[in-house]
């Protein structure tokens, strides 16, 4: 009987930890405010400040097949990157228009 009660216990313990990585990859906090993924350059702006940091890193087309098999370009996202430092490391903020698509941060 011992040894399912230290299987199941494992499991769910497994489960519980991937489960706070997944949430914790989704936000951060700057200062007093929480940051989200899919949070407005606006509102990260208004939360973090200035960054340290801001390039435009390139575009992401989006294409619709037409019917004679042809491409037709759709839309174009442009992708910005911001960057902040901390104490403790940088934050690297990637934006698909106006929107937090991604979040990195890099340990000193």
């Amino acid at each position: 009987m011992k040894p399912i009660f230290v299987v199941t216990g494992a499991i769910c313990l497994i489960i519980l930890l991937q489960a706070n990585i997944s949430t914790g990859d989704t936000s951060f906090r700057c200062g007093n405010e929480l940051i989200s993924l899919n949070d407005t350059m606006y509102q990260v702006r208004d939360a973090c400040g200035e960054p340290f940091s801001v390039q435009s890193i390139g575009e992401k087309k989006t294409y619709k097949i037409l019917k004679d098999d042809q491409l037709r370009i759709e839309s174009i996202t442009y992708l910005t990157e911001w960057i902040y430092k901390s104490n403790n490391g940088i934050y690297v903020l990637t934006f698909e228009g106006s929107r937090l698509a991604k979040k990195e941060y890099i340990y000193k």
